[in-house]
């Protein structure tokens, strides 16, 4: 083992109750907006995301941007897609410049479902989660998730 990774590993008691405390909040929290989604919506959170961000960019975006903004992979993306748009929520259209493109659209009963869902899963998330946080920590959280994400990419 090296000088470095001698020192890395004895630095570990200073940030493992950190991630510790992250993982497990992370996990509980997600199960409770899981559950709520599916409770009040019928929803799962891939379909939330999916209509949330089509929504957003008012209404239709290309497949792998879709997949970026979502975090979810090109296969496990077209797989909900099918069943989306099964479900008449989204429709998938051909690019008209890129053969090997598509966009995916959202539908008006899925528009009306996402606008619906949001409400109620945003009331849920100011109780669960606003709630707790006050100006500081909100922007403390935000610069310390965004350096987290920013070095992630650079691992």
């Amino acid at each position: 083992m090296t000088v470095d990774e001698t020192a890395r590993t004895d630095d570990t008691g200073r940030w493992m109750g950190a991630w510790l405390s992250l993982t497990r909040t992370h996990a509980r929290l997600w199960n409770r907006v899981e559950a709520q989604m599916r409770h009040d919506t019928g929803l799962t959170m891939p379909r939330y995301d999916v209509l949330m961000q089509l929504n957003l960019a008012g209404g239709r975006l290309g497949l792998t941007e879709l997949a970026r903004v979502t975090v979810l992979t090109a296969s496990g993306l077209s797989k909900l897609l099918d069943r989306m748009q099964q479900s008449g929520l989204i429709e998938r259209e051909p690019d008209p410049d890129d053969a090997r493109s598509a966009f995916a659209t959202i539908t008006p009963s899925g528009r009306s479902v996402v606008q619906k869902a949001r409400q109620r899963h945003h009331g849920f998330l100011q109780q669960a989660f606003g709630d707790k946080l006050d100006t500081r920590d909100v922007a403390d959280l935000v610069r310390i998730m965004e350096r987290i994400e920013t070095h992630s990419h650079h691992s």
